[in-house]
């Protein structure tokens, strides 16, 4: 797979979800999806901010 390398080397966080369907839901889409990246946060930034805080810690 070659967005964790990629990520580690821009120190962009990311994690792992174990279903397809769970990333399309939460993208929005009817389908599964292998991957998905918040480009404008928008209302959610704290929320994106703290997830990252704690995807962080956990590689740690």
């Amino acid at each position: 797979m070659h967005l964790p390398p990629l990520c580690e080397e821009k120190k962009i966080p990311y994690l792992f979800i174990n279903k397809q369907n769970d990333i399309g839901t939460a993208s929005g889409l009817d389908v599964g999806s292998a991957a998905a990246a918040i480009v404008k946060p928008g209302k959610a930034k704290e929320l994106v901010d703290e997830i990252a805080k704690q995807v962080s810690e956990l590689r740690a």
